[in-house]
C-alpha cells in the first residue's frame, strides 16, 4: 500500500513547497489550462516521456488549485499505471486510483503542522472554511480524528 502522506511530506521537504504548480513545475509536468463544455475539471497524461496536467479553464479559480493538487497525485502515485486518468474529477470515491489522488490532495493542500488540540475543537466545515478546501479533503486528512 502506498503510504501517500510519506509521499506528499517528501515532496514538500524537498521542494519547499505546498504549492501544486511549483512541484508540478519542480517534477517537469507541464499545466495546461484548456476550456471545456463537458464535466471534465482536469486530468493527467503521459505521451511518451512528456507528462501533462490538463486544467478546465472554466471551472471556478478556487477549484483550479484543488484539482492540479488531485491530478498532482495520479502524476506522482499513478504515472506507471496503464490507465487514462482523462474523467471529471470527483471528490467522492470512485475507485482506489481517485481515491489516493484525493487523499495525496488533501495531504499537499492542508498543513498538518498546527495544534492538534486545536484541530479537535473544529467542526468539518469549520476546517474546511480554515483550509479553504472542500470538507470532502478535509475528510479525506482528518479521518481519524472524525
Amino acid at each position: 500500500m502506498i503510504n501517500i502522506h510519506a509521499r506528499v511530506k517528501h515532496l514538500i521537504q524537498k521542494y519547499g513547497t505546498r504549492d501544486p504548480n511549483k512541484i508540478a513545475d519542480y517534477l517537469g509536468i507541464n499545466v495546461e489550462y484548456k476550456h471545456y463544455s463537458n464535466s471534465t475539471k482536469g486530468y493527467f497524461i503521459k505521451i511518451l516521456t512528456n507528462k501533462f496536467i490538463i486544467i478546465n479553464s472554466s471551472i471556478p479559480n478556487h477549484e483550479k488549485e484543488i484539482v492540479l493538487a488531485h491530478e498532482l497525485g495520479h502524476a506522482v502515485l499513478h504515472h506507471n499505471k496503464d490507465i487514462k486518468f482523462i474523467r471529471e474529477f470527483t471528490l467522492f470515491p470512485t475507485g482506489r486510483y481517485e481515491n489516493e489522488a484525493n487523499k495525496f490532495a488533501a495531504e499537499l493542500l492542508i498543513n498538518e503542522n498546527i495544534d492538534k488540540c486545536y484541530i479537535e475543537n473544529m467542526s468539518i466545515d469549520q476546517l474546511a472554511s480554515y483550509f479553504c478546501v472542500p470538507k470532502e479533503l478535509v475528510k479525506y486528512k482528518f479521518n481519524k480524528f472524525f
